[in-house]
């Protein structure tokens, strides 16, 4: 999915080129991704209509327009976006909005996890998850006393914690991964665990990590569409050499979730089934 790097990324990318252009037309070929939440069609709504800002909320983008209608897009897993003057889209197109300067904007989604509403202006209360978003950790409401009154009533195992978007808007899967790792904790050690040493580290990692992760997909200069990964250390990275001390990188699962990291540099902190280090 595209993470809060990705779509800090998208949303510079689209703000730079959207708002004051026309869409003068649309198709669907995926409708199965729309939620129309209005009383006309998305084609009808849309077509017409003049885009007047983008912007990002947690892992919605939140397209407006002249008319009193926004579309909120929920890409989830595999959505991605993809705005472009050829005749052939990525795979996978789900709609397409033509544009009046020639370009073309696609939602692509292979798995057809995502979500697009279509609402009355400033309606959000329908869309699941987007009015119940924690604190923005791009904000400069994510301070140090902030993210410790929202951990210490957390006994999650802190992977899961990272990853709850109710309390920290937002990281997902391969960032998580990169936190855990910059903060040397095992992923599946248990919140109530951690000492205030730890937990402020934790805080200053997930700002680093983000930070870091925002510089190289901007520097990356990729189309929209492209997911940068190339940077990180260990996510994806199983069997490969940490690239702090030499051990071997393990992938081990947390609620369901793939997790990785170096069992040297992130030694758990209670008994595992497993001896990470073997």
């Amino acid at each position: 999915m595209p993470e809060l790097p990705d779509l800090v990324y998208i949303e510079k990318r689209l703000s730079a080129v959207l708002p004051g252009k026309k869409i003068v037309a649309a198709e669907v070929t995926e409708p199965i991704v729309l939620r129309i939440l209005i009383s006309n069609s998305f084609i009808e709504t849309v077509s017409g209509g003049t885009f007047q800002s983008v912007h990002r909320h947690g892992p919605f983008l939140v397209f407006k327009f002249d008319h009193d209608y926004e579309l909120v897009i929920h890409p989830m897993l595999a959505g991605r976006f993809q705005l472009t003057t050829s005749e052939k889209p990525g795979p996978a197109p789900c709609f397409k909005l033509m544009l009046d300067y020639g370009a073309k904007f696609f939602y692509l989604d292979d798995k057809k996890m995502g979500k697009a509403y279509l609402i009355a202006k400033g309606n959000y209360q329908p869309i699941p998850r987007f009015l119940d978003q924690g604190i923005d950790i791009t904000s400069p409401e994510f301070t140090l006393d902030n993210f410790l009154e929202v951990i210490k009533r957390h006994r999650t195992q802190v992977r899961v914690f990272l990853m709850n978007q109710t309390v920290l808007s937002t990281i997902g899967n391969a960032y998580a991964d990169e936190i855990l790792f910059d903060a040397r904790i095992h992923p599946k050690t248990f919140c109530q665990q951690l000492q205030p040493a730890q937990i402020a580290q934790l805080y200053q990692s997930i700002i680093n990590v983000i930070n870091w992760g925002i510089a190289e997909v901007e520097k990356a200069q990729q189309p929209i569409e492209v997911k940068v990964r190339g940077h990180v250390k260990v996510r994806n990275r199983k069997d490969q050499p940490c690239p702090r001390c030499g051990a071997t990188i393990r992938r081990a699962g947390v609620l369901g979730f793939d997790a990785f990291f170096c069992p040297n540099c992130q030694p758990p902190t209670r008994t595992q089934f497993i001896d990470w280090n073997r």
